[in-house]
Formats: C-alpha cells, sequence, structure tokens
C-alpha cells in the first residue's frame, strides 16, 4: 500500500473537494457586495467622463470660432487671389462671378443654389 492508492488518496480528495467549494461559494458571498459597488462606481466614473466630453467649455468654444473664422479668411483671400489672376488672364467664366455675401438673414436654398 502506497501513497497512490486509491483507499488513502479517495478521502483527502473528497476533503480537498469539499473544501475548494465551500471556498468557492465563500468568496462569491463575500465578494459580490464589493464586487457590485466597484462595478456601480466605475459606471459612474464612465458617465462623468462621457458628460464632461460632451460639455464644451466656453473659452475652447471661442478658440475653435477664431480658428473657423481664420481659416475662412484664408479661404477668401486664395479665392480672391486665384480670381484676380484669371482675370488678368483673360478668362471669363460661363458662370459668372461669385455671389457677394449673403445678408444675415438670407439663406440657401435646398440644391444650395442662391
Amino acid at each position: 500500500m502506497g501513497p497512490w492508492d486509491p483507499a488513502v488518496i479517495g478521502p483527502i480528495a473528497g476533503a480537498v473537494m469539499v473544501i475548494a467549494i465551500t471556498a468557492g461559494v465563500a468568496s462569491v458571498a463575500i465578494f459580490r457586495p464589493f464586487t457590485r459597488q466597484l462595478g456601480e462606481l466605475l459606471e459612474q466614473m464612465r458617465r462623468d467622463r462621457q458628460q464632461q466630453a460632451d460639455q464644451v467649455s466656453p473659452a475652447r468654444m471661442t478658440e475653435l470660432m477664431e480658428s473657423m473664422l481664420d481659416r475662412l479668411e484664408r479661404i477668401e483671400a486664395r479665392q480672391d487671389f486665384a480670381e484676380r489672376v484669371l482675370e488678368s488672364a483673360g478668362w471669363k467664366g460661363e458662370a459668372g462671378p461669385l455671389p457677394a455675401r449673403r445678408a444675415k438673414g438670407e439663406r440657401r436654398g435646398r440644391t444650395g443654389g442662391s
């Protein structure tokens, strides 16, 4: 009869299985409230970060508007330059010159035309 005899291993294996199952059930019972709280905390942190990302500060909005205006001014300058170059070369477009800036209350139609 050696140490690996089924008569010796059987009761030990049974006791180890009972202890392992008991430890598993106890750990679930003990740690479940902690993990639930941790999950709620992480979810709240995610929601807070999402709300902060959705809200744009007035300073950031002003910065974005200024950069857009700067880009628009550069585009207008390039357009004016291109029109002057084309006019100096004697090119006459079929569509004619581009329309002047619109009044504040005037809007484009659905097709994008004037």
